[in-house]
């Protein structure tokens, strides 16, 4: 029974915190808010989680969970090359739609924790996604690359369109520096970095950001939902 209500309040912290971070923004957010917010005291909070990185890691599993699907989704009707490119670009409009969306991203990127599983995760979803174009690529070669690629997308994400800077210039950017950090030949780059760029960018944040905080939310309420 103790091992039961245990997991009900890691849920529920879950829960919480990852409503407040999508309402409120990772930053924004402290522990102490969450603990507020579901009645507890903050060592109990922390006895569960000692930081909110513990907390944004697991969200963090939750929003990879999120990409695996839209990856699963769009490579049923493109080549995987595209499907790699749509993620990238899935990941940019986001941010540059939603104020809330970037912080908690960029907050991903750059915390220890939650920067090394996303770096891992990605690594192992290339080798399938890539891997036909890199066939002497193992997932150790595409764990290193992810150093530095990893590096370049937070940077397109931080950096915000201006009049100069649009939107499309940024895609097309990150989506040519990652190619070739991949050797993709110029032909294929070019070839699928048009098709990505003829995307309805509006149209597709929007979608995504409601698709991102229903599925968030979905997931945390059925696994709640088992253990009661």
């Amino acid at each position: 029974m103790a091992h039961r209500k245990s997991n009900q309040t890691i849920l529920e912290i879950i829960q919480v915190a990852a409503r407040m971070f999508l309402t409120k923004g990772f930053q924004n957010t402290s522990a102490k808010a969450i603990s507020d917010e579901l009645n507890i005291s903050t060592g109990n909070l922390t006895f569960y989680f000692p930081t909110k990185e513990h907390i944004l890691l697991e969200l963090t599993k939750e929003i990879t969970s999120f990409h695996d699907k839209c990856i699963k989704k769009i490579s049923k009707d493109k080549d995987w090359l595209y499907t790699y490119c749509w993620e990238v670009t899935a990941q940019i409009v986001l941010c540059e739609q939603n104020p809330i969306i970037k912080d908690l991203y960029l907050a991903i990127y750059s915390l220890p924790m939650t920067s090394e599983f996303v770096k891992n995760w990605t690594a192992q979803k290339n080798v399938e996604v890539l891997g036909e174009y890199l066939e002497d690529w193992d997932f150790n070669r595409f764990r290193r690359a992810e150093t530095v690629t990893c590096c370049v997308e937070r940077s397109a994400l931080a950096e915000p369109c201006t009049e100069d800077y649009t939107l499309e210039e940024k895609i097309k950017l990150t989506l040519t520096c990652l190619l070739k950090i991949y050797d993709i030949e110029k032909e294929k780059r070019e070839r699928v970095i048009n098709e990505i760029l003829q995307i309805d960018y509006k149209k597709m944040g929007s979608s995504l950001n409601k698709q991102l905080v229903k599925f968030i939310e979905k997931t945390n309420e059925e696994r709640l939902e088992t253990i009661k």
